[in-house]
């Protein structure tokens, strides 16, 4: 069997239960406050993966889709972190599921990661089993408690910290998608130079612009509510990306081209303008 279909595999099984449960709670919670509240924990997921693989190289993941060891990586992230990981969160939260369940997803995950390590579709370097249940247990906890701000109380800090994170993955995923089909990537001399991988100083680069990027969405947006703040977002995304194209920072390819980028990355800030203008409303500032 290839690689790739265990990765889809288990991305199928989230999204699934993902499904499930907002189907049966959709009496009890807004669906739109489910979407949100699956952003943030999947922004939570990919920001600590990014830590944990992108900056320490702490596990490999092995989908059999690319030659480059980081190009692999990106990939299982990319579909485990955007499926399987938040959909466990919003399981857990929509049925009220406490200690005894999200410690038996974290042997669950940790079970699974055993399995592929066997399967030789996932590798340690670092990190060990322990740190996974760990991690998962951490991870659920802090989801549980965070949602009843996102669904009761999502107003002042707490709405801006939420829409921080959705910010982060709605103008972040386009970079990692372009950065595997070729289209473009990010090259700055002593990064690249000090991670020595195209698609590791690229990802690493452009996500640390992004969280800049986010928290300015985020002012303009969830802070400054003035329909006019939020024009500046669209025009500080062009510019930057002009700026880094000028610089060579920007490393367009294989028929691609800067409009394209620009275009792009414009749609993803206006979808989130329109998820934070129309999803969660607070009951009261």
């Amino acid at each position: 069997m290839q690689n790739i279909v265990w990765f889809i595999g288990l991305a199928i099984i989230g999204i699934l239960s993902a499904i499930y449960a907002v189907y049966k709670k959709k009496h009890i919670y807004k669906v739109t406050t489910l979407l949100v509240f699956y952003l943030f924990a999947a922004s939570i997921a990919w920001c600590g993966e990014f830590l944990v693989l992108g900056l320490f190289n702490s596990y490999a993941y092995k989908t059999g889709v690319f030659q480059n060891v980081w190009a692999q990586n990106l990939l299982g992230h990319l579909i485990l972190n955007t499926t399987l990981y938040p959909a466990a969160a919003l399981v857990m939260v929509v049925f009220s599921f406490h200690y005894g369940w999200i410690s038996f997803v974290a042997v669950f995950f940790t079970a699974i990661e055993y399995v592929f390590v066997k399967l030789r579709l996932y590798e340690q370097h670092w990190w060990r089993y322990y740190m996974t249940i760990i991690t998962v247990v951490g991870i659920l906890l802090f989801d549980n408690k965070w949602f009843p701000k996102i669904n009761k109380k999502c107003y002042g800090l707490n709405r801006a910290i939420t829409f921080f994170f959705v910010a982060m993955i709605i103008v972040h995923i386009p970079a990692p998608i372009l950065l595997l089909m070729g289209k473009q990537y990010y090259h700055i001399g002593f990064v690249n130079n000090f991670f020595g991988d195209l698609y590791l100083s690229s990802i690493i680069i452009i996500f640390f612009y992004h969280l800049i990027e986010a928290f300015l969405l985020v002012l303009f947006t969830c802070i400054l509510k003035k329909w006019y703040w939020s024009v500046l977002p669209f025009i500080i995304s062009i510019m930057a990306q002009c700026i880094f194209a000028k610089m060579g920072i920007l490393i367009i390819g294989n028929g691609w081209n800067l409009v394209y980028t620009l275009i792009l990355y414009e749609i993803f800030i206006a979808i989130f303008i329109l998820i934070e203008k129309h999803t969660v409303r607070p009951e009261q500032y």
